[in-house]
């Protein structure tokens, strides 16, 4: 039912209504409805007119300090997709210490409580719902320290440890000593680690690609090719160095100590033999010499698929002239695809 009555409003009241208006294609009926409804719900949360007045008019929202750094573009908001893809494909790639900084400001950061609460306000304030705590008994020049995270995502966690323990590597003089992992949670111990030496473990643990990175990134068309080409037939390729190659070319028996030299910069007599072995391991396997060698105390045993005979004496011979250049003697059995080389002695 409608009901018509005759109101009075001054223009002060029409140039407020003017938004209103605008809405209803100039129904001022329609306009005043609307007031009315607002002015219902102003009065049921504050009571009164003048009251619903005097609190809209000095009602601010207090921004958070993330919402502020968004304002003012220091900080970007991601969709939670895009933002575990980055994490995702950027694992292994250490943060730079200007960004970790900058996220973790040494200047304002003193002590490890100070870290703990920091950084906690962070996870919360991001929505990655993960819980850090950092136990030490020195709380400014910690000897020690464990970090643990938990949470539900793994690249979250990977991410908060981090950005915590290389906060503690740069600041504090630390390093990783133990890694523990669970299902929802990862624990690391950390520890003092020698003046003037570089946290190696914490570098591997968090920059196991950046050496790698570096190289695709500086020579990819190389690299994006030499993938191709290795997929392409299943990785079933030799690699050798150059002056290997050029030595089998000339058919002379090629030793190829170049390529140890050059990895543990010594000459190959003189590098640790446990240390030749482990290096010896790791790049024929990946040269794909071989296919796999197994090293044991007092020998190794080289596992191949060379099908004819002659190409597994040579190989044979082969191996026994590189230890023999490293300054031990093994003597050695063979078969259809098995080496076995038995440690003799060592000169010196």
């Amino acid at each position: 039912m409608v009901i018509r009555r005759n109101i009075s409003l001054e223009s002060a009241h029409i140039k407020k209504l003017e938004p209103l208006t605008k809405k209803h294609e100039g129904n001022l009926s329609a306009a005043i409805r609307d007031a009315v409804d607002v002015a219902e719900i102003a009065l049921h949360r504050y009571g009164s007119i003048e009251n619903a007045i005097s609190s809209i008019a000095t009602e601010q929202k207090d921004l958070t300090a993330r919402e502020k750094s968004i304002e003012t573009g220091k900080n970007v908001m991601l969709s939670s997709p895009i933002f575990l893809w980055a994490l995702k494909w950027t694992k292994g790639i250490p943060l730079d210490k200007v960004i970790i900084d900058e996220m973790l400001d040494p200047l304002k950061i003193k002590t490890i409580s100070e870290l703990d609460k920091y950084i906690n306000g962070i996870s919360r304030e991001s929505g990655w719902n993960c819980e850090v705590s950092i136990f030490c008994m020195d709380d400014i020049s910690p000897a020690t320290a464990t970090v643990t995270i938990a949470g539900d995502n793994e690249l979250y966690r990977n991410f908060l440890a981090q950005l915590v323990v290389m906060f503690l590597v740069h600041n504090k003089g630390l390093d990783i000593d133990v890694v523990h992992r669970r299902a929802t949670s990862v624990r690391i111990d950390l520890k003092k680690r020698e003046e003037g030496t570089q946290p190696e473990a914490a570098n591997n643990h968090f920059g196991y690609l950046k050496d790698a990175i570096h190289e695709f990134m500086s020579k990819n068309e190389f690299w994006r090719n030499l993938i191709e080409i290795y997929s392409s037939v299943n990785y079933n390729i030799v690699s050798l160095h150059k002056d290997h190659y050029e030595d089998i070319l000339a058919c002379n028996t090629p030793l190829d100590a170049i390529i140890f030299e050059s990895i543990s910069k010594k000459h190959i007599s003189s590098i640790p033999h446990r240390d030749f072995l482990n290096l010896l391991k790791k790049t024929h396997e990946s040269q794909m010499l071989i296919d796999k060698i197994e090293l044991f105390d007092n020998g190794l045993n080289i596992y191949h698929n060379y099908k004819n005979e002659k190409a597994a004496q040579k190989i044979r011979d082969y191996y026994i002239s590189l230890l023999k250049a490293n300054g031990h003697e093994y003597e050695a059995k063979y078969s259809t695809s098995l080496i076995v080389l038995n440690h003799i002695c060592c000169k010196g």
